[in-house]
């Protein structure tokens, strides 16, 4: 009666259970077959120009809100009328110039010293208004 129990115990150690093996070498075929298109058609990225001065000149009927370092607001309408504005009149001024000129794009260009909220208020402002061509413009750093 021992040598049954012997023979049963070593039919069950004679079998190895492949499955997990095999899951694995699956999965690593799957992750090369993934990942060798990727190593081999790499490209050439450059990033993008951050100066827009030059694309600012080509934009017509253009009206300039700039803020300074101290957080003054400006507002150019017109070539050479710039006009130091308040900002919390600034809705109200802008409405003026979009009710005399509903085509215009509203360009906004805030120093850098300033925080992002700035910039956010600005927006914000324009938004209220109804216009809807805003730019923002940047400036390489020097």
């Amino acid at each position: 009666m021992a040598s049954g129990r012997y023979n049963s115990v070593s039919k069950t150690i004679g079998t190895i259970d492949i499955t997990p093996l095999m899951d694995l070498t699956f999965m690593l075929l799957i992750i090369f077959i993934i990942t060798v298109p990727a190593l081999e058609f790499t490209t050439e990225v450059t990033p993008p120009d951050m100066n827009t001065a030059t694309a600012v000149e080509q934009i017509d009927n253009k009206v300039m809100l700039t803020m300074n370092e101290k957080g003054e607001a400006k507002l150019e309408d017109e070539p050479g009328n710039q006009r130091l504005v308040a900002v919390n009149m600034l809705e109200e001024e802008l409405a003026a110039v979009f009710s005399r000129r509903p085509d215009m794009a509203l360009l906004i260009l805030v120093d850098g010293k300033r925080p992002y909220e700035d910039v956010i208020a600005l927006h914000r402002a324009a938004g209220h208004v109804g216009i809807k061509n805003v730019h923002l413009v940047t400036e390489a750093e020097k």
